[in-house]
């Protein structure tokens, strides 16, 4: 049974792998073989210039773990605070000392609610929702008053600042991407503009989709897979239940 899991998993890489579309869609699940899939991808280049991007750190972990000597790996908001660290015109009104604060967003909100005297908005939401009103830049400029950063608005600012300045957009051998489902607009809007730069994989299962209280939706990955633009594949054997074949 495990040999014949096994000969299915290394035929179906090897349809991704032999692919030359520049944008791929792969659905797979928990115990399909998708650690394997980034090895053997990743395994193609020599220079370590590819990327993996996923949005929680424990996910992170994990992959750096099984991929760290392959690739450089980041969570979203790890990533763009190394961008902002590298980039000096990513920053705008951040100095180059800027400190990472994850509950930033709690101190804006009590900021709002002593000046403006109303209840603060949802600042996280909306910047996962890329919405663009006043308020969102109000808590871009308090943001800059404390020179900190947090969570989604690392990821919102640096976004907004690549759509201003498309050239700042690096560009990987291969991006890959994880767990797909569980991303929100913000996050999906961010790895569209990198693959203007850079041949990208995203994989995911929509039936796995468990973040929908971080604006989320399952629908993302759906749309890719239908989309005409990324190149689909099912890599849906082998359950958790039936063999671990990515261990």
């Amino acid at each position: 049974m495990f040999e014949e899991l096994e000969v299915e998993l290394r035929t179906a890489t090897d349809a991704i792998l032999n692919s030359p579309a520049a944008k791929k869609v792969v659905v797979a699940g928990p115990g399909t073989g998708k650690t394997y899939l980034f090895r053997k991808i990743l395994e193609r280049f020599d220079d370590q210039d590819t990327l993996v991007l996923t949005f929680i750190n424990n996910l992170k972990n994990d992959l750096e773990r099984d991929l760290g000597e392959l690739a450089h790996v980041f969570t979203f908001h790890g990533y763009c605070r190394h961008l902002l660290h590298k980039h000096p015109s990513l920053r705008l009104g951040l100095s180059d000392h800027f400190e990472y604060f994850p509950p930033l967003v709690l101190l804006v909100k009590r900021d709002w609610e002593i000046l403006k005297g109303t209840e603060a908005p949802p600042f996280d939401g909306l910047m996962r929702d890329l919405v663009l009103p006043d308020i969102t830049n109000f808590y871009l400029e308090r943001a800059d008053y404390y020179d900190a950063v947090s969570f989604d608005d690392s990821v919102f600012r640096v976004y907004n600042r690549l759509i201003e300045s498309p050239d700042q957009i690096e560009k990987y051998t291969m991006l890959l991407v994880d767990e797909y489902q569980d991303f929100n607009q913000l996050e999906v809007s961010f790895i569209d503009l990198l693959a203007t730069r850079s041949p990208t994989l995203i994989a995911g299962d929509d039936d796995q989709a468990l973040y929908s209280m971080r604006n989320s939706s399952a629908q993302h990955i759906r749309d890719a897979h239908l989309s005409s633009d990324y190149e689909s594949f099912a890599h849906e054997f082998g359950r958790r239940d039936e063999a671990r074949l990515d261990a």
